[in-house]
C-alpha cells in the first residue's frame, strides 16, 4: 500500500471519529429540544381559556394588535387578520419552498421576482398605515377591510419565508447551493401566489371544523418566525457559520432558540398586560 493511500485512510478514519464524537454530543441536546417542545405544548394547554383557540390567543397576545380579528363559526381566531396572514403565509410559503426542494438554496430569485416578493412588504406597509390612520382618526386612502389585511399579511409572510430561508442557508449551511435560487422562475413564483390564494380562501371561508387547524397553523407560523430568527442568531454566536451539514448539528442552537422564543412571547405578553392595566 502506497504512502498516499495510507494517509488518505488515516484522514478518513480521523474524520469518521470526529463525526461520531459530534453526533454523540448532539444527542443530549436533541432530547432536550424534544422534551422542551413537549413541555411547552402541555404548558399552552394549561393556559387560561375555555378552548384551545383561546389558550393559543393568550400565548401570543403580546404580538397581536388585539383588534380586527377573524372569526370562524363565531369563534375568534387567536391572531388578528393581518397577523393571521403574515404567519400563516410564512409557514405555508416555507412548506411550499421545502416541497420545491429549496432546503439548501442559497441564491435569491431572479431580480424581477425578488422585487415582487419584496413588494409584498411594501403592500403590507401601505395597507397597515392606511388602517392605522383610520384608527387614529386621520386621513386614509381607502376603507380598510379584514380581507385586505389578510391578503397583505400573506404577501408579507411569503417575503419572510423567502428571505429568512435564504439568510439561514447562506449563513449556516456548509453544503449550501449557491447556484440554486429560492424561487427559480415565474411558474414557481405564481405557485407561491396560488398557495397564498388557497390559504386566504381557507381562512376566509373556513367552516367550523377548520377552526383549530387554522388557529394552530397561524400560531405555529408566529412561533416559527421567532424560532428561525433565533436559531440563526444562536448558530452564528456559537460558531456554526458555514458548518452545518446535518439538521442534528442545530440541536443545541435550536434548544436555546426555543427557550428564547418562549421567553420573548412571555415577555411581550407580560408587557401588554402591564400597559393595559395602566391605561
Amino acid at each position: 500500500m502506497e504512502t498516499n493511500e495510507i494517509l488518505d485512510r488515516a484522514r478518513r478514519d480521523i474524520q469518521a471519529r470526529r463525526a461520531a464524537a459530534e453526533r454523540q454530543k448532539e444527542q443530549p441536546w436533541l432530547w432536550a429540544f424534544l422534551g422542551l417542545a413537549l413541555t411547552l405544548i402541555v404548558g399552552v394547554l394549561l393556559l387560561p381559556g375555555n378552548t384551545v383557540a383561546e389558550r393559543l390567543g393568550v400565548a401570543v397576545q403580546g404580538v397581536c394588535s388585539q383588534a380586527h380579528y377573524l372569526f370562524i363559526d363565531e369563534a375568534r381566531l387567536p391572531l388578528c387578520a393581518r397577523n393571521t396572514g403574515i404567519y400563516a403565509g410564512f409557514l405555508g410559503s416555507l412548506l411550499y419552498l421545502l416541497v420545491l426542494g429549496r432546503g439548501r438554496a442559497g441564491k435569491l430569485p431572479p431580480w424581477p421576482i425578488t422585487l415582487l416578493v419584496a413588494a409584498g412588504v411594501v403592500v403590507m406597509g401601505v395597507d397597515g398605515t392606511n388602517s392605522l390612520l383610520l384608527d387614529i382618526g386621520g386621513l386614509h386612502l381607502y376603507e380598510p377591510r379584514n380581507e385586505l389585511r389578510l391578503a397583505s399579511g400573506l404577501l408579507m409572510g411569503t417575503a419572510l419565508a423567502v428571505f429568512l430561508l435564504f439568510m439561514l442557508n447562506l449563513s449556516l449551511r456548509a453544503n449550501v447551493r449557491t447556484d440554486q435560487p429560492i424561487l427559480r422562475n415565474w411558474p414557481e413564483y405564481l405557485g407561491a401566489l396560488a398557495a397564498n390564494a388557497l390559504l386566504w380562501a381557507i381562512v376566509w371561508y373556513a367552516p367550523g371544523v377548520l377552526l383549530y387547524p387554522v388557529a394552530i397553523f397561524s400560531v405555529l407560523g408566529i412561533v416559527g418566525v421567532l424560532f428561525v430568527t433565533n436559531v440563526f442568531l444562536v448558530g452564528m454566536i456559537t460558531g456554526l457559520e458555514g458548518r452545518v451539514l446535518r439538521l442534528q448539528q442545530l440541536a443545541r442552537p435550536a434548544t436555546i432558540a426555543l427557550l428564547l422564543t418562549t421567553s420573548e412571547l412571555g415577555l411581550l405578553g407580560w408587557l401588554r398586560t402591564v400597559v393595559e392595566r395602566q391605561a
